[in-house]
């Protein structure tokens, strides 16, 4: 990243953290006032975000996918913005509650422990199909990422409702319920397109860059199944219960596992799935 780019990011990440405290101490203090503020806050961070983006693309004259922060940036701006337009037209309150921080923490990880991709920016420029891939599998996350924020606040207000009291500064059953659907769904299709060409890449790109072996690949079943199991039981047997909402939040975390803590083996594509996993999982 270059000099100018990082500046920005972390202007940016004063601006997420500003906007995590403010919101923070309207919830906790009651302070009116502070809301609007940290919400204000936030939404200029992300329009500082774009612009380091932006610089970055101007300056650096690198591939934006050969960064773990431009990645992970594309992911936190897209994750707010879905965020900030559900809180305002899907009656999500308090929504920006959970966003702020979170944003802040991905942004603040990569920016302490820069990770660089040395092979995906030749790879890109000659399969420009996997950089499709890759942004559509990206915008699956942001609504797995939603959907989970709206499902821990269901089993949250669902708690409180079994002592006989409601958060009122939390959406209530319905939104909570009605996000965590409509989340899911949107985040299921673009994950299922994104996996459906990463599959299309993989069986027709010349070269034995990745085998059938690879643990990234096979992680990602899970993940898809545990989300078709969850919409086929609430769209379309129409349950609701709070062990259902588990598997939002279940899928939610083998989305992450996969997507951050699984790498493509890129040099041993004839390599075992054993030993695989135990190179993923081994300390470095």
């Amino acid at each position: 990243m270059t000099t100018a780019c990082l500046v920005v990011l972390t202007i940016s990440l004063v601006l997420y953290l500003s906007a995590t405290l403010l919101l923070q101490g309207h919830f906790l203090f009651r302070k009116s006032h502070w809301s609007a503020w940290g919400r204000n806050a936030l939404t200029l961070g992300v329009g500082v975000h774009v612009m380091g983006l932006i610089l970055h693309t101007a300056f650096s004259g690198l591939s934006p996918t050969t960064n773990l922060i431009f990645l992970l940036s594309l992911f936190i701006i897209a994750f707010l913005i879905a965020g900030l337009l559900l809180e305002g037209r899907a009656g999500a309150r308090y929504l920006s509650l959970l966003l702020a921080p979170l944003a802040f923490l991905v942004l603040l990880y990569p920016m302490l422990m820069p990770v660089r991709f040395d092979d995906a920016e030749s790879m890109l420029v000659r399969f420009p199909w996997l950089g499709v891939h890759l942004v559509v599998t990206l915008i699956g996350h942001v609504g797995f990422a939603l959907a989970f924020g709206a499902a821990v606040i269901y089993l949250v207000q669902t708690r409180l409702l079994k002592k006989g009291r409601l958060n009122r500064y939390l959406p209530a059953l319905d939104s909570s319920s009605h996000v965590t659907l409509f989340a899911t769904g949107i985040g299921f299709s673009f994950f299922t397109l994104g996996l459906a060409m990463g599959i299309i890449w993989l069986f027709g790109a010349p070269g034995e860059y990745l085998g059938a072996r690879d643990v990234k690949i096979w992680m990602a079943l899970p993940t898809w199944l545990t989300y078709a199991g969850y919409l086929y039981l609430r769209g379309i047997r129409h349950q609701q219960s709070s062990r259902l909402t588990w598997l939002v939040i279940a899928g939610f975390v083998l989305a992450v596992v996969n997507l951050l803590g699984v790498r493509h083996d890129f040099e041993s594509p004839t390599a075992s799935i054993l030993s695989l996993v135990s190179q993923a999982v081994s300390p470095s």
